[in-house]
């Protein structure tokens, strides 16, 4: 084949991407603009600028395997891209905003079959299920999950100011001290932390563990290191709060109180995630992560 018939068939290939890409931006644009502006607006899923970011960072770094993997057309996609399909409608004709997002990510993975094989879909099967994590969750979801946990993060907030000599009564998510009265709110329950260091442990654990079990391990580690965490938190704003005055809870102070807590909990999953890391190193498990 000559290298002007080559030419000619180069923009032939590139049409169906083409084609795919505008069909995909038709679909899920506003989707996707509304889900950014649910992450500017909620601090509860800031993170969501990340996710894609990360999601993105592993599959550069696994090009050349995703590369030497591709086998070529599968049509096995079809199904999990009429899968996705069905999700869209249903999410749709119910009015779900959740469902109609979430298919996204089994279309992606759906044409990445389609076009290249199971072996490249399989590779890349982890980078694109992390896109999960950028969804925000139905708030039905939401406060069936973060209600227990206020009440969680109040107890074990009561039970730390008692240490401290600070007499307090605990009343659901209520904490009542002699001088000053907290109000466990969603942000104090873990359920902020619970949601983003859910997002750093899964990619800890993928990046730095060398088996499931130790990497599903991190993954369960990280509801009590959220709730325990934020139930400090609480509880040394309570006595700090109950000793100095209530303008402690308010303000710059707060919110730094809060970003400190937040690291604090990530340093902790990170040490253990490192620990267990050697720990699988020393039993000899020298199988590294997948690339």
């Amino acid at each position: 084949m000559s290298q002007a018939q080559t030419r000619r068939l180069e923009p032939v290939a590139v049409l169906p991407w083409v084609a795919v890409a505008v069909l995909l931006v038709w679909l899920y644009g506003l989707l996707v603009a509304s889900m950014a502006k649910n992450w500017w607006i909620d601090p509860n899923y800031s993170h969501g600028f990340l996710v894609p970011l990360v999601s993105a960072g592993l599959l550069w770094r696994q090009r050349r395997q995703l590369a030497a993997a591709a086998t070529g057309p599968n049509p096995a996609g079809l199904l999990a891209i009429a899968g996705a399909m069905s999700m869209l409608v249903v999410g749709q004709l119910g009015h779900e905003f959740f469902l109609r997002r979430l298919s996204l990510i089994p279309l992606l993975w759906g044409l990445a079959l389609l076009a290249w094989g199971w072996p490249l879909a399989r590779r890349a099967a982890f980078a694109l299920a992390y896109l999960v994590l950028m969804v925000p969750l139905p708030y039905v979801i939401y406060d069936s999950v973060a209600f227990p946990l206020r009440l969680l993060a109040a107890g074990l907030a009561g039970w730390v100011i008692r240490l401290f000599g600070v007499p307090v009564v605990v009343e659901g998510n209520m904490l009542q001290l002699p001088h000053v009265a907290l109000d466990v709110v969603d942000a104090c329950s873990g359920i902020r932390s619970l949601i983003s260091l859910l997002a750093a442990g899964v990619i800890l654990a993928y990046l730095m563990l060398p088996n499931r079990w130790a990497k599903l391990l991190v993954v369960l580690l990280v509801l009590p290191v959220a709730v325990l965490t934020n139930a400090l938190r609480v509880a040394v704003a309570g006595v700090l709060a109950e000793w100095y005055g209530e303008s402690l809870l308010e303000g710059a102070m707060h919110d730094a109180v809060g970003w400190v807590v937040f690291m604090s909990a990530f340093g902790l999953l990170w040490a253990f995630t490192a620990l267990l890391r050697a720990l699988c190193k020393a039993k000899g498990d020298s199988h590294e992560p997948q690339a």
